[in-house]
């Protein structure tokens, strides 16, 4: 009964995520609490199952909340657009240049692990590049999510949304388990972007002159425009990029060191290198504190979700039941299965609503005796979500492509599949799944 309850569970949180008629913390709060009553547990107890998950989630919340506010900070100074500039003037008009600072240029802008950020900082920057050559920019916003993906697995990305489901993973040390899988899924986006330049190069022959020309006359090279922006610190660049550097080393090195708490030092050090006043202070905070507080508020919703499942026993009925009927060898890769032919629904449905899926492929893991890392190490990878036109960031890559969203997905979800294929088999090889 408890199972039926469980995937009764499921299934309405799924529906109302949905519908999105409400908020997702809605039916990760409410819905879990009804069931928890329908499987006779008091609301005492089930509030307590419920704080417990809360309590497990809390410094994933505090890492969310800082790494949102600290790479802010240095957006808005403008460290990013220079970078973003000073590659853009490198290529010179070299297709096979353009094509592979696409790639590093998407690669670094998906440090913060947020695809608006990222579609922000690159696109239009490199749009006006790929107009004037004539390329595609299906292809250009193709490119961008097929580098940021691997960054998904930073600490304070995926790996953090992941780390809910079991409050005992480090999100750092999952990070630095898939530093080659990273490194070869950026080695095959060059590649792939190589590959784009080769055929751009045969058919763009006479834009690609024009271009070469024009930078070679001087009139390529435009610096970045602040004018419009009085927060930004272009004077502090190199400041800026040291204090950057330094903290992506403590990021990945200090792992002995709470993450969040890298990230409220680091961001304390930024606003008081770049903005001397306390109004000014203010200003960045308060301008984005929306930001900063809407995925912990998710994720504390989430953490009600996951308390309540696994205090009253939900997951191990729901486990027993599935491990009964699949076979054991199958059974332990069902995470493996789950990421290569469940997984792509995201382009269909809205990725929230397979967030509550994680706790059953834990269980499961559990009973085949594979870690939770294993389980959920191979999630973290996902190109799925950049080629699905149910997701607000794909919109607003496309609108600032101007491309059409659903010939966008027509064109992307092919590479894309392949390269989510290609990750989840590289965890496998290196056996981290």
């Amino acid at each position: 009964m408890i199972a039926l309850i469980g995937l009764i569970m499921f299934v309405v949180s799924s529906y109302l995520a949905l519908s999105k008629k409400m908020h997702l913390m809605v039916p990760f709060i409410v819905v879990p609490v009804i069931a928890s009553m329908f499987c006779g547990f008091s609301f005492t107890e089930t509030m307590e199952f419920a704080a417990g998950g809360v309590n497990g989630v809390f410094n994933t919340v505090l890492l969310c909340v800082f790494a949102v506010l600290y790479f802010s900070v240095l957006s808005e100074t403008g460290m990013f657009d220079i970078m973003v500039s000073r590659l853009v003037g490198v290529t010179k008009g070299n297709i096979y240049i353009v094509m592979i600072v696409t790639i590093l240029v998407g690669f670094i802008g998906h440090l913060d692990g947020a695809y608006n950020t990222t579609y922000l900082i690159t696109i239009p920057a490199l749009a006006p590049l790929y107009k004037k050559l004539n390329i595609d920019r299906r292809c250009l916003v193709l490119l961008v999510s097929l580098a940021a993906a691997p960054m998904t697995a930073m600490a304070w990305a995926q790996p953090a949304k992941l780390t809910v489901f079991d409050a005992s993973i480090d999100p750092v040390l999952m990070t630095n388990s898939q530093l080659p899988i990273i490194g070869i899924m950026l080695a095959l986006a060059i590649a792939y972007a190589v590959g784009c330049g080769q055929y751009y190069s045969k058919r763009n022959a006479r834009e690609l002159a024009a271009m070469k020309a024009s930078f070679e006359s001087g009139e390529g090279a435009k610096g970045v425009d602040f004018s419009g922006n009085p927060l930004a610190r272009p004077q502090l660049f190199w400041i800026n990029f040291l204090l950057f550097a330094v903290s992506l080393g403590c990021f990945v090195f200090l792992t002995q060191v709470k993450t969040y708490l890298l990230f409220m030092l680091f961001s304390a050090a930024a606003l008081l290198i770049n903005y001397h006043k306390q109004s000014e202070q203010n200003q960045i905070v308060r301008k984005y504190s929306s930001t900063m507080l809407a995925p912990g508020i998710l994720f504390m919703g989430i953490g009600v979700m996951v308390g309540i499942l696994n205090g009253t026993g939900m997951v191990t009925a729901m486990v027993d039941v599935v491990l009964s009927v699949v076979p054991e060898s199958m059974a332990r890769y069902t995470h493996v299965l789950y990421k290569i032919l469940v997984l792509p629904l995201e382009i269909f449905i809205p990725y929230q609503a397979f967030q509550s899926m994680n706790p059953l492929l834990l269980g499961i893991g559990a009973g085949c005796g594979l870690t939770a890392y294993q389980v959920l190490t191979v999630q973290c990878i996902t190109y799925l979500n950049p080629c699905s036109p149910l997701v607000a960031a794909n919109n607003l890559a496309c609108e600032l492509a101007e491309v059409d969203i659903i010939k966008q997905v027509k064109y992307s979800v092919v590479p894309c599949l392949a390269f989510n294929t290609i990750s989840a088999l590289l965890c496998v090889i290196f056996r981290l799944a």
